[in-house]
């Protein structure tokens, strides 16, 4: 058993360097990317917005307003809303703008056909689209008037493929939602980090744009379509191995958008179990690595010092265990902090930093629990029960 705890124990130590080396690359990263965006005042370039809904009658038309609203011009636009089966009012609510805006369009997915799902959405609404540009965004969204304009500007500076952009949680009332926020924000400084880098492991749907020539260059969602995650991540895999280098991510606060976090404790295991339930085998070299290290570090801080305690002989060893966690567990914390400084910096958001001590001590168990029931696949999405 002593020999198991010390194999265990050279794993944590490990994995404790390579979590501090990730971050603090993706810190770098974060800090590198230029936050400066210039709007191109000749922006001719056609899109196409695409939103995929599901019983989101109360989010649905503040979404619209704010795309509507858009500074862009609307004869290069165009927002195509795919209503994925709804059994409420959605329907109604995006009829109403199609009615009064002749760039707005409901198309409709059928469920007795087999047509259900966001990727089944957003590759029926390409279809049918005409834009250059692909912008994806969700329906519980909502973004400044210049969001669009910043978009394509970078596009048209970069040359890039895919942009993704920053995503941000708005309204946060409760500890639950503040500490979320302080999760997500850390989620989208490492992923702005890492496509810094040219090692893009994590983009986000809700604000994210593609040429049409990469969609169809790789097939779209062909080989991925699995479970209704991955519709951007995943995507973003393809598009560049097809075109290496020509991933990049918008750091600017007026191409933010915004959503709301989860209300409670299921909604949100829900939404990450979801995340985590991507196959190893869909995920890119980088992304494979980072996952293990991050999901066995967390789990050696959890076990190890149960091990130390209930296991026999191992209290009586030469180590000096818990300083050496603590040690360990005080670089996380301070690597951590300092991608959630950077990232709350740009945000606005340095205030939920006060959360930060029992987000660490929470998100320990909850990588371990989510990263579990990921592996086994087994959860609730938009009413829809999914199985891996």
């Amino acid at each position: 058993m002593e020999i198991i705890v010390t194999i265990l124990f050279c794993l944590f130590v490990f994995t404790a360097c390579m979590y501090v080396v990730f971050f603090g690359l993706f810190c770098f990263g974060w800090k590198q990317t230029p936050s400066h965006v210039e709007i191109d005042d000749e922006l001719t370039t056609t899109v196409s917005i695409i939103i995929a809904a599901r019983n989101e009658e109360y989010t649905i038309g503040m979404c619209l307003r704010a795309l509507v609203n858009q500074s862009y011009p609307t004869t290069h636009m165009e927002i195509i809303v795919v209503d994925d089966g709804s059994r409420d009012t959605t329907a109604r609510h995006i009829q109403r703008f199609c009615d009064q805006y002749h760039f707005v369009r409901l198309i409709s997915l059928n469920e007795k056909e087999g047509e259900y799902g966001k990727k089944r959405a957003i590759e029926k609404a390409i279809r049918l689209s005409s834009g250059e540009l692909i912008l994806t965004t969700d329906a519980d969204c909502v973004m400044g008037m210049d969001w669009l304009r910043l978009m394509v500007s970078h596009y048209k500076k970069t040359k890039a493929q895919l942009i993704a952009g920053p995503v941000c949680f708005h309204r946060e009332k409760s500890t639950f939602e503040k500490m979320q926020s302080l999760e997500f924000m850390a989620l989208i400084a490492s992923g702005a980090g890492a496509i810094y880098l040219n090692k893009a492991v994590l983009c986000n749907g809700a604000n994210l744009m593609y040429t049409r020539k990469a969609f169809e260059e790789v097939n779209g969602f062909d080989g991925i379509t699995s479970g209704p995650s991955g519709d951007d991540v995943l995507l973003m895999y393809k598009i560049k191995k097809r075109f290496p280098g020509r991933i990049k991510f918008i750091k600017n606060e007026d191409a933010i958008v915004f959503t709301k976090a989860k209300k409670d404790v299921n909604q949100f295991l829900q939404q990450r179990v979801r995340w985590a339930s991507k196959k190893l085998t869909q995920l890119n070299a980088e992304t494979i690595c980072l996952s293990l290290v991050v999901y066995i570090f967390s789990l050696l801080l959890l076990v190890l010092p149960v091990m130390y305690l209930f296991v026999p002989h191992c209290n009586c060893t030469s180590w000096n265990f818990y300083k050496t966690w603590l040690l360990i567990f005080l670089m996380k914390s301070i690597i951590d902090f300092l991608l959630l400084f950077l990232a709350a910096s740009f945000f606005k958001k340095r205030n939920w930093l006060v959360y930060f001590i029992p987000e660490q001590l929470m998100y320990i168990p909850y990588v371990v629990f989510t990263g579990f029931l990921g592996m086994i696949g087994k959860y609730h999405w938009k009413g829809r029960k999914i199985k891996k």
